[in-house]
């Protein structure tokens, strides 16, 4: 077999001369140990989900004068969505004191995302009516039906609608387990009518309640209730909740959010929750086939960091440890989980695209602020969803030999008519262990046997695709373009750094672009 693993001189220069990474950013590294990645592409394991089509946007007001310039560089960069979740202040349409409805606060901002996704998950929030002003599920139903139906009306791309959000913690202190799902039901019963009204080509979806955590103290009174609704057309289309770790019992101000329990020390803790989900749906003779829907996750939620002086080091913790949740999501049937977020409008560990800096230093911005916001530019986390963009269509079995508790060599591999592609990275969030790991693909896909190939490889790691190694090659960089005839096996060796991720691609080399 031939050498598959080298850089062209250009890139081999461009390595050996850059500037060392920005104090704070670079990683420290142990003597690597070996791993092994073993392919095996004759065992497919479906469609692969596009983890990096699922995704989140904050508010209108988060950062607009840029919006129009993000949704083109998502699109330019294969991150065009499958579904986008967005966000719907019931008491930013409404003057409650005039009873008027005024959709402009939200019109550019969801004309621009109906751009960037094939479907819409809206968050209509009704918390302020519901906890600062005492509103019933009663008077709350007629504003949902009309701010719903005038949506549905302008953009035809909106598809699912999600009650709530953190009621567990947003409306802990008016409302209990057990009377969550009164305010449910207006949510249900509103799309149930606006679908009967404008019978749209792709009706209204509806589900929730958007739980703060896997909480099933919260969670479980309210499939009770749900299983319990004689109503004949009752819907709950998708189950939601978010996976950032555990909050501790209480509404939120006792303890705080900052008595976590996070997932962050080992991603594969969630890998039960759809089990669990299940088992509960079973017991209370539901359909085990409604899906979880995880529209928030991350390593980093609220104002959380494991470096709280210089945020720049859990940039890449965040690149590395959001594929480790959504790789354990993705082990689990019927779970579609989403990425957070595009731009956050005040915690720099979320964004996805470089929001907080200005010619390579950071600088506190908060949506709202006079400052300029840079575009075009992705954080490694960004980066991160624009390599998974790269896989093929469909997923093969792929299995590390270093993957314990969470921690260590992940391994996603893909193909399709088009060729191969394996991911593979390194979490270890605050650790230090390196690996040398060699990817033994072993037979390669029909379409790719006998033939001359050209393997690309792409990382992220403290000095490639780094903003904050060198702002000039802060996208996703290829780092070795090689021709190679594989040989009966097709085996390569890589290096990961703490934290680091690389992709391989392989494609007929008359074929590549």
């Amino acid at each position: 077999m031939r050498p598959a693993i080298m850089l062209t001189p250009a890139l081999a220069l461009s390595f050996s001369l850059s500037s060392p990474a920005i104090a704070g950013g670079e990683v420290a590294r142990s003597t690597p140990e070996t791993a092994t990645v073993t392919v095996e592409f004759d065992q497919s394991r479906g469609p692969r989900f596009k983890a990096e089509r699922h995704n989140n946007v904050s508010r209108p007001t988060t950062f607009p004068a840029v919006r129009d310039a993000d949704v083109d560089f998502f699109k330019a960069n294969g991150l065009q969505g499958a579904t986008y979740r967005v966000w719907v202040d019931a008491h930013r349409i409404l003057d409650e004191k005039t009873g008027a409805y005024d959709f402009a606060f939200v019109d550019d901002y969801l004309a621009d995302l109906s751009r960037l996704s094939d479907n819409l998950l809206v968050v209509l929030d009704t918390r302020v009516a519901v906890r600062d002003h005492g509103a019933t599920p009663e008077q709350v139903k007629p504003v949902i039906v009309t701010i719903l139906r005038e949506l549905k009306r302008r953009y035809p791309a909106i598809r699912y609608i999600e009650a709530f959000n953190e009621p567990d913690h947003n409306l802990a202190k008016v409302l209990t387990p057990d009377t969550l799902y009164d305010h449910y039901k207006v949510y249900y019963q509103a799309v149930n009518q606006v679908n009967r009204e404008l019978r749209p080509k792709v009706p209204l979806e509806v589900g929730g309640p958007a739980l703060m955590q896997y909480n099933e103290p919260w969670l479980r009174p309210f499939l009770d209730r749900y299983a319990a609704d004689p109503a004949r057309d009752k819907r709950l289309d998708f189950i939601s909740y978010h996976a950032y770790g555990a909050f501790p019992p209480g509404d939120g101000n006792v303890n705080g959010p900052r008595a976590y329990h996070f997932f962050k020390g080992d991603p594969s803790e969630v890998a039960g929750q759809r089990a669990s989900l299940e088992a509960d749906l079973r017991a209370r003779g539901l359909s085990t086939r409604i899906p979880s829907f995880i529209t928030e996750l991350g390593i980093y939620p609220g104002p959380s960091f494991d470096n709280q002086a210089d945020a720049r080091p859990d940039y890449l913790i965040g690149a590395a440890g959001v594929p480790s949740l959504l790789y354990w999501f993705m082990e689990q049937p019927r779970t579609v989980p989403f990425n957070w977020v595009l731009r956050h409008f005040g915690e720099e560990r979320k964004d996805q695209l470089v929001t907080r800096a200005s010619n390579g230093q950071p600088m506190p911005v908060r949506a709202g602020e006079d400052k300029p916001v840079p575009t075009n530019t992705f954080t490694p986390y960004g980066n991160a969803m624009a390599m998974m963009a790269k896989l093929k269509d469909t997923r093969v079995a792929a299995r590390s030999s270093a993957l314990s508790a969470g921690k260590g060599v992940y391994a996603m591999a893909t193909k399709d008519r088009t060729g191969a592609a394996v991911m593979v990275w390194n979490y270890q969030h605050t650790g230090k262990q390196a690996y040398r790991v060699t990817i033994d693909m072993g037979k390669l896909p029909a379409n790719l046997r006998g033939k001359t190939l050209r393997q690309r490889m792409y990382r992220i790691d403290d000095k490639v695709s780094n903003y904050w190694a060198d702002p000039a090659t802060a996208n996703l960089q290829m780092v070795s373009e090689t021709i190679t005839s594989p040989a009966r096996r097709h085996r390569l060796t890589i290096d990961l750094s703490p934290n680091a991720l690389q992709l391989v691609v392989l494609e007929p080399a008359a074929a590549a672009k």
